[in-house]
């Protein structure tokens, strides 16, 4: 008789967050020797990543349908796993749109903004990492905390990268919309790190 295969929702959570901070540095690189023609590649190396991404919450969602008693509650694993894809999607949205909006050089807080993307992405894994074992509440408290604290930096550094933008009176104003659109992209991507901290406080709540 063929054994059962047992998958570890942990890992494959943990995994995809990997997926996304994989993607963000691609983008980080990509802007620091920033090159339009580049571009297309760059967009198809994360657009690869994403489809992996994709094909693993599939895996995760088809596993769960069948699996007659997972460690936590089906509907918190599922929730979880989407808005970490969500997190894959939005670094893909970003090189997206910077695609067609035809972006040809690069704002001063995009650096910051990513590089603080890579750091809520990194607490956002070492968050999930910890949902191995939900005995450790004071632990997994304080890295909600973490990714919180990141968030509301994000929207700061939003609201800075926004204000100067309109600001600077030389600037045009399809510059100003190429932008602001970017920054958007940027800014929920924080917002989702923020949603899978409170949804695994709400994991916490529920099996503390």
């Amino acid at each position: 008789m063929k054994k059962k295969e047992v998958l570890n929702y942990f890992d494959e959570l943990a995994e995809s967050v990997v997926l996304s901070k994989e993607c963000a540095i691609k983008l980080k690189n990509f802007i620091l020797n920033f090159d339009r023609n580049k571009m297309q590649e760059v967009k198809q190396e994360i657009h690869e990543i994403e489809n992996i991404a994709d094909k693993r919450l599939q895996k995760i969602k088809e596993y769960l349908i069948k699996d007659f008693l997972p460690p936590i509650d089906r509907e918190d694993i599922l929730f979880t796993a989407h808005r970490i894809d969500d997190l894959v999607d939005g670094i893909d949205e970003i090189v997206i749109n910077m695609s067609i909006l035809n972006i040809n050089n690069i704002e001063n807080n995009m650096i910051k903004s990513i590089d603080l993307l890579i750091e809520s992405t990194e607490m956002v894994h070492e968050l999930v990492l910890k949902l191995k074992n939900l005995k450790k509440v004071e632990e997994i408290e304080q890295k909600i905390i973490e990714v919180n604290h990141i968030e509301e930096l994000g929207d700061e550094l939003y609201e800075k990268s926004i204000m100067q933008l309109y600001k600077n009176e030389k600037q045009d104003a399809i510059h100003i919309q190429k932008w602001t659109k970017i920054y958007e992209i940027i800014e929920n991507y924080f917002d989702n790190c923020e949603k899978i901290a409170d949804g695994i406080e709400g994991i916490l709540m529920k099996n503390s």
